[in-house]
């Protein structure tokens, strides 16, 4: 559902699309409220709504309009549901989300700091809710606020099943809005945000029961469109989807304090989630739990490795389909993509020699599967040379092998997923053949590559060795420096890792986080500013510059090879 630009600041888009629910209620006073008019059924942008239940935790409203147009036995099963609800907001919506993820925003503009506000109105377009940012603000900042701690659900969905779990998604919303925005003065990006929505109803057990659970309805969406990107926000079925299959991955292998770390920390998205990892002990970046996710929605079996499969007993069964293409012939496919998008593409059939080729303006990360007429497979990984190409060879293709599936995605945006997302082309071509000296010199080709690779990871661990021990490394193995201007953008940089590394080692006071990514985003940028300032004398002071750029350039890059040179 799209909100007017000048409300966007405001608003949260927090739609929860297509879940069961179940409310009820009784009138006692009445109270004005500013509702979102592209949600409402009616388009109204203010309404009068009745007081119906109110506990020591929340008070429940219901559309004055919709409510009086019900007969007396529907008000009094209402009434039920909705005490039924206040029961189970005390007794495990509320310690369940704020125990693991935060508190709620300490409201100023009302006495009451603690209540929590639920607006029942009828909604359009199969909404179940949404969360205003706006009513955390006062009028004087935002004429359109409530000036309360709200929540907005359908009066339409009042008759379905899993009411609390609709209400434990938007609370969630109101907790991690005190955690970003008024703690630390950012916003969470929304996939992120949303993801955590959606998982919060599995943490608190109410998609236990699958049938007919949210968690069956997003997973539904999900292998309608599993190649929708993780990261870019549309407001689409499949969006929730992705989201809440990728957060069950999460939840499954590194548990819910990644989530709940990355919550509380004044940075947000991938980064968070980098930095959650890291302090929960995982030797392992986002990029690579991105991956290995990939390849646990397609074989989806524990058998190939601890990381490859759900431990959710309500996801065994779950399984991506790939694009499936015959190679009888040659093939050759063309195909967009964005970052963070699965794809899953398959080649079977003919028999012979399979030679594979992939590539793609951008650098994807690419694992493929082979496997046997048996069912049995093995997971590899493309390697790929300077022009971002890479190719496979498979001998007995057809005969021993009867399967081939590649599984590239885009992994180069870290950051800034604010709106709609630049699509990207990769390309695959398969040919089937008899065995020819061209297949024989491929295969040597990749024979010495795998060699030169070798002897690239045996000198990076002779350098760690000697970094560790704090010694020389011998004439031969020599330390790096920086050659090149570094700024905020760059992905995936050795120069990058090596000025991490230096600001690493000059302490937290300088980089408290201490990443060694590879990525120039925004930690890197505010540690290389207090370097720059820190070393004011050196580095700003003779370009005339009283304050840290960020911007790491011919000063900076030579002030940072000189610590370097000392380190030998």
């Amino acid at each position: 559902m799209k909100i007017k630009a000048k409300d966007k600041f405001f608003i949260a888009l927090a739609a929860f699309l297509l879940f069961p629910l179940a409310v009820s209620f009784a009138a006692e006073t009445g109270e004005s409220f500013f509702i979102e008019s592209p949600y409402d059924y009616w388009g109204r942008e203010k309404i009068e709504a009745d007081l119906v239940l109110t506990t020591d935790y929340i008070h429940f409203y219901i559309d004055s309009r919709w409510w009086e147009d019900l007969e007396g036995k529907e008000q009094e099963k209402n009434k039920e549901v909705v005490r039924h609800l206040g029961e189970e907001f005390k007794n495990n919506i509320y310690p369940g989300v704020t125990e693991s993820f935060g508190s709620i925003p300490k409201h100023d503009v009302v006495g009451e700091k603690e209540k929590v506000y639920v607006l029942f109105h009828p909604m359009k377009d199969g909404s179940g809710g949404y969360f205003r940012t706006g009513d955390q603000y006062s009028i004087y900042q935002y004429s359109r606020s409530n000036e309360k701690n709200i929540l907005y659900l359908n009066a339409d969905f009042m008759e379905r099943a899993n009411l609390p779990g609709y209400l434990a998604h938007e609370f969630i919303h109101l907790v991690t809005f005190n955690e970003k925005n008024k703690e630390f003065g950012i916003s969470e990006e929304i996939w992120l945000n949303e993801l955590r929505a959606e998982v919060i109803i599995t943490i608190l057990g109410y998609d236990d029961h699958y049938e007919g659970s949210n968690l069956m309805s997003r997973v539904n969406g999900f292998l309608r469109d599993p190649d929708f990107s993780l990261t870019e926000w549309t407001e689409q079925a499949a969006d929730y989807g992705v989201a809440n299959v990728f957060g069950q991955y999460l939840l499954d292998h590194y548990g819910k304090e990644i989530l709940s770390d990355s919550l509380q920390m004044g940075i947000a998205g991938i980064p968070s989630l980098d930095y959650a990892l890291e302090k929960n002990g995982f030797d392992k970046t986002f990029s690579q739990v991105f991956t290995e996710w990939t390849l646990a929605v397609y074989l989806n079996d524990c058998s190939y490795g601890e990381y490859y499969c759900f431990k959710n007993e309500n996801l065994k069964n779950m399984r991506v389909r790939p694009v499936t293409v015959r190679s009888e012939g040659p093939v050759s496919i063309e195909y967009k993509t964005k970052n963070w998008a699965g794809n899953w593409h398959r080649i079977e059939g003919g028999e012979g020699v399979l030679y594979l080729e992939f590539q793609a303006e951008e650098r994807f990360a690419v694992p493929y599967v082979l496997c046997r007429k048996e069912g049995d497979c093995d997971i590899y990984f493309f390697d790929f040379d300077e022009k971002k190409e890479g190719s496979v060879l498979v001998e007995e293709f057809g005969t021993e092998y009867q399967s081939l599936t590649i599984l590239p995605s885009l992994q180069q945006k870290f950051a800034g997923f604010n709106g709609p997302e630049r699509t990207f082309t990769f390309n695959w071509r398969a040919e089937i053949g008899e065995k020819k000296e061209e297949i024989k010199e491929e295969i040597r080709e990749r024979e010495l590559a795998e060699m030169r690779d070798l002897l690239l990871t045996i000198r990076e661990r002779l350098l760690l060795f000697y970094e560790r021990a704090g010694r020389v490394p011998p004439t031969g193995v020599a330390s790096k420096k920086i050659e090149s201007n570094l700024y905020y953008g760059i992905t995936g940089s050795k120069e990058v890792e090596t000025l991490q590394k230096v600001l690493k080692k000059e302490g937290t006071h300088i980089y408290p986080e201490g990443l060694v990514t590879g990525n120039f985003l925004e930690l890197t940028k505010k540690a290389v500013i207090r370097f720059q300032e820190y070393y004011k004398e050196e580095i700003l002071v003779p370009l005339g510059l009283s304050e840290g750029t960020g911007y790491v350039g011919e000063r900076t890059r030579s002030f940072v090879n000189n610590l370097l040179r000392k380190t030998r």
